[in-house]
């Protein structure tokens, strides 16, 4: 089909359609003589998916070029039903809590650590600061890691002893690894067998699951440890592998 067929088969502009082409988000169309080009199935299909992806889930062109397509350029796998998942799963992480993000300065003020300092938790990747409105701000989650950093202080855990925003980058590392791999693993086995709400009922559970086994397995290893140095006597190196 031609571009004046494709724009009324999908209801896009050919300047959209061109720039979507441009950013690759669209693949090229077959072009059997100069200045023709001719147009399929693939992009009618490829554009509707995209003006999707727009209207209800309203993602960025950056994250739906992802979804969209592949090395081959064919359209994501089954997974793609999923996206948006985060949403479904809002209300069923808040249990009832208000998940209101706070401005970075009322965090401050409240914990008592400075803005420049809670920046640099960021700058870590300890926590995410969301800039909007011309602010910053940080959800329930961030704050609640900010109040515990607080508390560590007053229990002692101080930066004049060693314990400064630095000494907390390791657990960041780790966490990230530990989340790509859980959510990989999720969308790998289950993006094509579940709907959204039975797929936010379960990742929601899966949450929850590894929020109670992960704190009691590194306790577990960390009084395990302790033993261990009681036994031997020796410090074992922080970058030894285990």
């Amino acid at each position: 089909m031609k571009m004046k067929e494709l724009e009324a088969a999908t209801g896009i502009g050919r300047e959209t359609i061109r720039y979507y082409i441009r950013e690759g988000l669209l693949p090229e169309p077959v072009r059997p003589k100069r200045n023709v080009a001719a147009y399929g199935r693939e992009h009618v299909k490829r554009l509707n998916l995209i003006r999707k992806l727009q209207q209800e889930r309203h993602l960025p062109l950056s994250v739906i070029r992802t979804i969209v397509t592949s090395e081959t350029g064919e359209p994501a796998g089954g997974f793609e039903a999923l996206i948006g998942l985060e949403v479904a799963m809002g209300p069923l992480l808040a249990e009832g809590r208000s998940l209101a993000p706070r401005k970075l300065a009322d965090v401050a003020k409240d914990t008592g650590l400075g803005i420049d300092e809670i920046r640099s938790f960021a700058g870590i990747g300890l926590i995410q600061i969301d800039k909007r409105d011309g602010g910053e701000w940080l959800n329930q989650r961030n704050v609640r890691i900010m109040e515990i950093i607080a508390q560590t202080r007053a229990d002692g855990f101080t930066p004049d002893i060693g314990y400064t925003v630095e000494s907390y980058e390791f657990y960041p590392q780790l966490i990230e690894l530990l989340a790509r791999r859980a959510v990989v693993g999720f969308y790998s086995r289950l993006g094509d067998k579940l709907d959204q709400p039975a797929a936010a009922k379960l990742a929601v559970n899966g949450i929850r699951t590894l929020s109670e086994m992960v704190p009691l397995i590194l306790i577990d290893r960390i009084v395990r440890m302790v033993e261990k140095v009681s036994e031997s006597g020796v410090l074992p190196a922080e970058e030894d592998e285990v």
